[in-house]
């Protein structure tokens, strides 16, 4: 283990180090699932990957947990740290002992005075009215398209823009990355908007595992889509009813067709629980913050991964539009 003096970083990011050569890091923030799971008599798995600024731990169970750097996104399954230590790697076990996680030989993490962290509740009563929300998210979406280049990580944003306002989009390339990812993504955008959540259960496994990486970009968006379409149900009750075991079955049959990784989190978003700047942006949405705010919470949610953030507004914008059908 390299030591503190020759990593150049300051010695107060270590708790302490004892007798038995354990590094100790202070965790700053738990999130409420995080917690739950950490307190859980007998919890203990391995290191499902370790990447620079976030490690992803599995419990026996298939419970997934991180830690991540300060700084980052809080989310309900997050353990908010200083910074992740170099020795975290692959396969290492962990275990709880007392109010200390404790990794691999040499690593633990004291949790004894981390703050817990839970997303704001919301009050239905202050809602702005369903039109106005709608006519918010629909002018957002002509100013996030129009600064968007036709090649960049958002271009999928103007795509939904184009297919609101009815226009044409030019046909993909046969066998082309666009044709096999983002086709399936816009059919399902005209799905909703015409349809909303009615076949959103048996529609979205064409999404589930759609891509590459940790959280597959199908992912990604059904996710953004499935968070909003719960939160539209708790704002708007009387407005948005539907039967809600289709998607609990979506969720279960995506177990094995996507990284555990993304299944915990894609299970997490359909139940409204997801990253803190994801939360921040429909909670603003719903209660008509101003446009600056909102903008500044559309940039916090973009910094959320390389695409993820991007997938994830476009998945909630969809939601979000999708109310042009339904208002009284």
């Amino acid at each position: 283990m390299v030591s503190p003096s020759k990593t150049g970083r300051p010695e107060e990011i270590f708790n302490r180090r004892d007798k038995s050569d354990l590094f100790t890091w202070q965790a700053i923030c738990v999130g409420a699932k995080a917690k739950s799971l950490l307190v859980t008599p007998g919890f203990s798995g391995q290191v499902l990957a370790a990447l620079s600024d976030v490690a992803y731990l599995s419990g026996r169970d298939g419970e997934i947990l991180w830690l991540v750097r300060e700084g980052a996104p809080l989310h309900r399954r997050g353990i908010l740290i200083s910074f992740l230590p170099r020795s975290l790697c692959l396969g290492q076990n962990f275990f709880v002992e007392g109010r200390s996680l404790r990794i691999g030989r040499d690593l633990a993490v004291d949790l004894s005075q981390a703050a817990e962290w839970k997303p704001d509740q919301l009050r239905p009563a202050k809602t702005r009215p369903l039109p106005k929300m709608h006519d918010l998210a629909r002018q957002l979406l002509e100013d996030i398209s129009a600064a968007i280049s036709d090649d960049g990580s958002g271009r999928i944003i103007p795509m939904i823009s184009s297919i609101v306002n009815g226009r044409d989009l030019a046909p993909f390339p046969p066998g082309s990355w666009s044709n096999q990812i983002l086709s399936p993504i816009l059919d399902l955008v005209r799905l909703w908007l015409s349809e909303g959540l009615a076949q959103v259960g048996t529609r979205g496994r064409e999404l589930v595992g759609l891509g590459p990486g940790l959280t597959p970009f199908g992912d990604d968006f059904l996710g953004g889509l499935l968070f909003t379409a719960h939160w539209l149900n708790k704002a708007y009750p009387e407005e948005f009813r539907w039967e809600q075991q289709p998607i609990f079955d979506l969720i279960d049959w995506a177990r094995t067709r996507t990284h555990p990784i993304s299944h915990a989190i894609l299970g997490d978003l359909a139940k409204g629980q997801g990253p803190e700047p994801l939360h921040d942006l429909v909670m603003m949405l719903l209660k008509g913050e101003d446009p600056g705010q909102v903008m500044a919470g559309i940039n916090r949610l973009l910094r959320v991964g390389h695409t993820t953030g991007w997938y994830m507004l476009a998945g909630a914008l969809t939601g979000m539009l999708s109310v042009d059908g339904k208002l009284n």
